[in-house]
């Protein structure tokens, strides 16, 4: 089984991003994608980004079911648009592993954005099927962002995130995989809490950049793969490749059956 999460920057790297998409697709079973747009309006770019990424990735990867899971309307990346278009969380699990899933509200609620990029309501998105006679459980999340130089250090949200965020996760299923951009410093009590009964594979794999060479702030640090520590014995590989597709990089990892 291969699983792969990436917050795609809403495609600001559009034709590098469906590169890669398209190389990994036959051999990936879930992707997990964070900063994903989608609109129907005929629109294809706002601010850099792509409008309509949701839609595009969906046509790339037809051998995979697509689910998008929106957190807020309205806005792109940067501000507010003059279209319909809407903010949020993608999953493409293979069509041969029937799937179920759904998401659920871990800060605010969809469409709660009331001022700036730090209000915007977070979601957890997830799936659950059945591999090998075995139940798997894989959720991603986009963790909240304080706003400019604020940093990734705990705060109150962050702290109360975690502790639902690890509520919600205990509720789920069979072998548990839980991964995105938790927008989180790996010293911080608020990745502490997700780590309780989890392996954290950027530490155990001593990973020291998730972010790229197209991010060029100090903060090395945002993105994550925790998984149960059962599985911990099947992993074939973990890795995160310096590609440049994202101002982040994405994260691989490889289970034996």
């Amino acid at each position: 089984m291969k699983i792969i999460s990436l917050n795609t920057w809403g495609g600001n790297e559009f034709p590098a991003l469906m590169d890669f998409v398209r190389k990994h697709s036959e051999d990936t079973d879930v992707f997990c994608f964070q900063e994903i747009l989608s609109t129907f309006s005929g629109v294809l770019e706002s601010n850099g980004a792509r409008a309509n990424l949701y839609q595009e990735l969906s046509n790339a990867l037809v051998d995979h079911r697509g689910s998008f899971s929106s957190a807020q309307e309205g806005y792109d990346l940067k501000e507010r648009t003059n279209f319909p278009i809407a903010f949020g969380l993608a999953q493409f699990v293979r069509d041969k592993l029937r799937a179920e899933g759904g998401n659920v509200f871990v800060l605010g609620h969809r469409n709660s954005r009331s001022g700036d990029a730090s209000t915007t309501p977070r979601n957890l998105q997830w799936a659950t099927f059945g591999h090998q006679g075995e139940i798997f459980t894989i959720a991603h999340f986009h963790g909240h962002y304080a706003g400019p130089g604020r940093g990734k250090g705990d705060n109150e949200l962050r702290l109360l995130q975690s502790k639902k965020l690890k509520e919600t996760l205990a509720g789920f299923p069979g072998h548990k995989i839980f991964c995105g951009d938790l927008n989180l410093n790996p010293d911080t009590e608020s990745l502490g809490i997700l780590e309780e009964g989890m392996i954290n594979l950027v530490k155990l794999f001593g990973i020291t950049d998730t972010r790229g060479e197209l991010y060029d702030k100090a903060e090395r640090f945002a993105d994550y793969m925790l998984i149960s520590p059962e599985l911990e014995e099947r992993i074939k590989n973990f890795a995160v490749p310096n590609v440049a597709v994202s101002d982040h990089l994405p994260l691989i990892l490889e289970l034996e059956d």
